[in-house]
């Protein structure tokens, strides 16, 4: 009988293996937001499996997308996957696969969630550009762009990020952060 141990497993093969051929998303992120994800699960009495695996889902085609030019289908691309190899592995706790799907849908956020598990996906998916940790990251990552795109984009994803933070415990341990690169880019006008 397959388990939701099982499903981790396998998402965390895919999320990495993904990462690796198609260098997105950066393992560093795949890295904070699944800490991130945990962590805010036991802090908040969710259900630590579900989070965990829809951390490894929710952005593990985004570099599939990004090679076929279908960014904006990432979110959907990510979610088949997660369904394509749930059904793969015959896992049949419909209840937990479907709030793993939920959380690959609603890491966006901008929804009434599903659940608290999805809400904490959605704000841990926010770690990957508000932290120091992932911004700088980011930074390393996209060192070759154009450096007028570079700031546009990191901007634009910082303050996504920024908006789309639900829970009060992320805004708090994010804001003096969020803060803090933004004065960096006030330092760059």
């Amino acid at each position: 009988m397959t388990t939701i141990k099982d499903v981790i497993e396998a998402a965390n093969e895919l999320a990495y293996s993904e990462a690796l051929d198609t260098d997105l998303p950066l393992v560093k992120h795949i890295d904070i937001s699944t800490a991130t994800g945990l962590r805010l699960a036991e802090e908040l009495g969710a259900n630590v499996d579900v989070v965990e695996a829809g951390t490894y889902f929710m952005d593990c085609m985004i570099g599939q997308a990004y090679k076929q030019k279908k960014l904006d289908k990432h979110v959907e691309m990510s979610r088949d996957a997660a369904a394509d190899l749930m059904d793969k592995i015959k896992f049949d706790d419909k209840d937990a696969y479907t709030a793993i799907l939920k959380c690959v849908e609603e890491h966006h956020g901008g929804v009434d969630f599903h659940s608290l598990e999805s809400e904490i996906c959605c704000n841990a998916d926010c770690y990957r550009f508000i932290s120091i940790e992932g911004f700088i990251s980011a930074v390393r990552y996209l060192r070759d762009m154009d450096f007028e795109d570079l700031v546009k984009l990191l901007r634009n994803k910082v303050d996504e990020k920024w908006n789309a933070l639900t829970l009060d415990i992320c805004k708090e341990e994010l804001e003096p952060q969020y803060k803090l690169i933004n004065q960096m880019f006030e330092q760059l006008s």
